[in-house]
This record gives structure tokens, sequence and C-alpha cells, in this order.
């Protein structure tokens, strides 16, 4: 390896970075996990003990991966077939968290809390055994998470970051969790928006979903028909009708007034699709339009036109408007692109 390589591997290590997740069952791991995983770590749920290590020498290594996230817990029970009252897993674990000391900067090790009357009732709504229950080690549910929190106390007391979800819903963990680890300078939820057909069905992961067949039709305009909404005649055509413009405003007040609270709900993504009949002219200019003004309001969303190839048109490739200042006016569509 040469000095520059060496250099290049050292700074790589040093902007790894690795989270270990553990806890109690019950406590919101999952929940954790998948937080996680939308920031942009690496995550791997319930590994055993003795891959840990080798998991997290592989990732800081792998020049893609800059963040990786694993969750150890009692689980791995089930896979080392360990017997007793778990002090061969409690030393395993505090091994195992000086080895990985030794390996990388120090873990950053979050450990999820939770009270006992609490947990019992998410696993009476849930309907699941307990881990300990399943595996013969406890005789039911309060003895199993008395047991537990022996168990895993090694992680408690490497912990950086604990979070006790005994008041917590989903939403606001997945908040604490994006909150510690998120990056900052990352949009916290991914726009989509996408014109559509409704001749070839309503897009599934749509959230909102508005229907522009009211609007005049360019398909019966006998010099509009082979066009579509990408083709400067025919996105003049639309926006020139009244009705189209206020459809705009109304669509463009609500998507900017509900993302921060969207935001704040931890989601990954929003998806806003508009229709026509065939997903060529309409719904096509509109959904360009629309990008063009949520970009001028500091959004960069991700623009998708479903079902334009239908009818040949090669740039439906999906796309990102970059978010542009807040003053900045819209765009006029791009006249080269009439034939």
């Amino acid at each position: 390896m040469n000095a520059e390589t060496q250099s290049d591997a050292g700074q790589r290590e040093q902007r790894f970075q690795l989270v270990v997740v553990s806890g109690l069952s019950g406590s919101g791991k999952t929940v954790a996990l998948h937080a996680l995983e939308d920031a942009g770590f690496f995550c791997v749920d319930n590994l055993p003990s003795a891959l840990v290590a080798p998991f997290a020498r592989l990732a800081r290594e792998n020049p893609r991966v800059r963040r990786a996230a694993v969750a150890i817990d009692v689980r791995e029970r089930s896979f080392t077939g360990r017997e007793g009252a778990g002090g061969d897993a409690r030393e395993d674990w505090s091994r195992l968290l000086e080895e990985l000391d030794a390996l990388i900067a120090p873990p950053h090790v979050l450990y999820l809390d939770c009270d006992e009357a609490v947990l019992v009732q998410r696993f009476k709504t849930s309907r699941r055994p307990h881990p300990l229950v399943a595996q013969g080690a406890a005789a039911d549910l309060v003895a199993a998470i008395a047991l537990e929190r022996t168990w895993v106390m090694p992680f408690r007391e490497h912990a950086r970051s604990i979070i006790d979800t005994t008041q917590l819903t989903v939403h606001d963990l997945r908040r604490r969790v994006t909150a510690l680890f998120g990056e900052r300078d990352a949009q916290g939820v991914a726009l989509h928006l996408s014109s559509f057909g409704f001749k070839y069905g309503i897009p599934p992961e749509a959230d909102f979903v508005f229907d522009v067949r009211f609007l005049e039709n360019p398909y019966f305009v006998k010099e509009l028909r082979d066009l579509t909404g990408l083709d400067a005649a025919v996105a003049r055509f639309v926006r020139e009708q009244p009705l189209a413009e206020r459809m705009l405003e109304h669509v463009l007040a609500l998507v900017t007034e509900i993302m921060p609270a969207v935001e704040n709900e931890a989601r990954a993504s929003l998806t806003v699709a508009i229709g026509c009949t065939g997903g060529h002219h309409r719904s096509v200019a509109l959904v360009d339009e629309l990008g063009r003004r949520l970009a001028a309001r500091g959004l960069a969303p991700r623009i998708h036109h479903r079902d334009i190839a239908r009818g040949g048109d090669t740039r439906q490739a999906p796309r990102v408007v970059p978010a542009a200042p807040a003053a900045a006016e819209p765009e006029e569509p791009d006249e080269s692109r009439d034939p």
C-alpha cells in the first residue's frame, strides 16, 4: 500500500461511524434501526456477537460505507445455545465492546429502556412472545423482562445515549433517533412528484392523488396530439387554462404547508401524484411546473413521469429539481424542445 493509499484509508477510518443498538425487547430497537437506515446507515439486526467485530472491520474498510449500525440483544441466545443465568453472555458482550473500542473509535452505544408495565402491555398488544420465554429461559413475561435487564447491563454501562421509550410513540422515537444521528445537510423528507395516466392505474405509493382530467385535453388538438407535457407548446396550452393555474396554486399551498408536519413525523418520503387520462399531456405539464415552483420555495422535488414512455417519449427518466432561493422566479418551458 503506498503512502497516499494509507492516508486515504486512515481518513476513511476516522470518518467511519458505528452505532450499536441494544436494550430491552419491546423497547423499540426495530424502530430505532429503521430510523438509522433512513439516516443513511448500513444496518444489520440480530447479528451474533461473534460476527459483530468482523462485520465492523469489513464495513470500516468498505469505501462505500461511512456509517453502520448493528442491533444486539438476547435473541442471539437461540443462535449460541447458551444456557444458565446469562453470565457467559454478559462476559461475551463486555469483551465485544472492549474489542470494538480497540478496533474502531469507541462505537456509539444506543440503549433503549422502558418501564416493565408498558413492556407488558406492548407484548400483549403485539401478541408475540418475549424471546427469553420462547427460548425457555424464563417462565413468564415479567420474569423474562427482569432477567433481560441483567443480561444486557453491559450495553447500558457502555451507552453514550439512553432513550427511555416509556412515554414515547413510534414517531417520537424516530424523531429522537433522527435528531441524534441524522445528517443536518440532508433534506429530511424526500418529496416525489409523479405524473400518471388513470387508464394505467393510480400509483400505489402515492400519498396524495389529484385528478386533472377536467382540464381541456391537448390530445384533441391536432398540432399537440403527438407532443407531451414536456414540450413548450403543450405546457403553455395547459397552463393558460384558468383552472390549471388555480389547481397549481392549491397543490403548491398544500404541499408547502404540510411539509414541516411531515418532517416532524420523521417520515422518509412524501409522494404527490397528478393524473390525467393517459399520463402524456396535462399531468406531465402540471407536475413539471409544480416542481419548478416548489424548487423556488427551497425544496428539491424528485420528478417522475410514469406513463409518458407509453407514448414513445424517452424523456421520462426520474430527476431531481435543484432547490432555488425562495425569491427565484419559475422558469419558462424550454422552447427548444418543440419539434
